[in-house]
């Protein structure tokens, strides 16, 4: 028994050891901010917090002093709504504008207010021809597009002949020409213009194809009537010569035309050697529609 109690007295001691270090240890996995932050709480706490002393040999003068500054401060207007919104700007009122000034800011009302010029008018210009033609028929379409000054035009026929040898079947000849326009006048009753371009010509034996250059002309004769004369030719490879009068009648966006158109063909030997000349003439008629 004697040689039992030292030994659990020993025991025991070695077991309050064995515990102690695993305490700390847990307690020490805390971030290091924390356990600053704790030891700067144990500083402060520790440190008495000293009261304000008043001191007797402190004049009343002091005192005023610092009720003077406090009473300054209060009474010192703080920035208004305008200075605290635009800073240090000029506010500038209408009475401090000058005459000239004012009339200024008028003139710029009045031209933010003023409408705007209309675009430039483009019109459109499209319809169909037919006609009777060297014994024949010809059909055209045509389309033009143009503003004030430039535009563009397109104008493709078809003739359909009866052969020339006196076989049976018919002859077809295509004709195609496309030119940008110029108005050199331009006016609500008249429109004068030049054109330049190139033209093709598919017959049964060749194909050609050339410059071209044109003018037209189109004049208001009274209300709705219109006299119409257009004047194209291409001088080479081959030679065509194509002009036409006639009169227009605008009903609306509808425009209704008649007239007589002339055409002159030269291949100029480009098919065998020897020139082939062919020569129409005949009425045609047709609608349209103007844009």
């Amino acid at each position: 028994m004697s040689s039992f109690r030292p030994a659990l007295c020993a025991g025991l001691v070695t077991g309050l050891l064995l515990l102690a270090p695993a305490a700390e240890a847990r307690f020490g996995k805390k971030t290091a901010d924390t356990s600053d932050s704790k030891g700067d709480a144990k500083v402060h706490e520790a440190t008495p917090i000293q009261p304000r002393s008043t001191h007797a040999a402190s004049s009343p003068s002091d005192d005023d002093d610092d009720d003077d500054a406090d009473d300054d401060c209060c009474d010192t207007p703080g920035p208004s709504y305008t200075a605290r919104l635009y800073g240090d700007a000029p506010v500038v009122s209408s009475s401090s504008l000058s005459t000239s000034e004012e009339q200024e800011l008028a003139d710029m009302a009045v031209r933010n207010l003023a409408p705007r010029p209309p675009a430039p008018p483009i019109d459109v210009r499209m319809g169909l021809n037919v006609g009777a033609m060297g014994g024949g028929s010809s059909g055209d379409v045509f389309l033009g597009i143009e503003g004030t000054e430039l535009g563009v035009d397109f104008q493709g026929t078809k003739l359909t002949l009866p052969t020339d040898d006196g076989t049976p079947g018919t002859d077809v000849i295509h004709l195609v020409g496309m030119h940008v326009t110029w108005a050199a006048v331009s006016t609500e009753r008249l429109r004068l213009r030049a054109e330049a371009g190139f033209t093709m010509a598919s017959a049964p034996d060749v194909f050609l194809a050339g410059p071209s250059l044109a003018t037209s002309l189109e004049a208001c004769v009274v209300g709705p009537l219109d006299v119409e004369v257009r004047v194209q030719g291409t001088p080479a490879p081959y030679r065509q010569l194509d002009a036409q009068a006639g009169v227009a009648v605008h009903l609306g966006a509808l425009m209704l035309r008649a007239g007589w158109r002339g055409l002159i063909l030269d291949d100029a030997g480009q098919v065998d050697g020897v020139a082939h000349v062919d020569r129409f003439t005949g009425p045609y008629g047709g609608a349209g529609f103007v844009f």
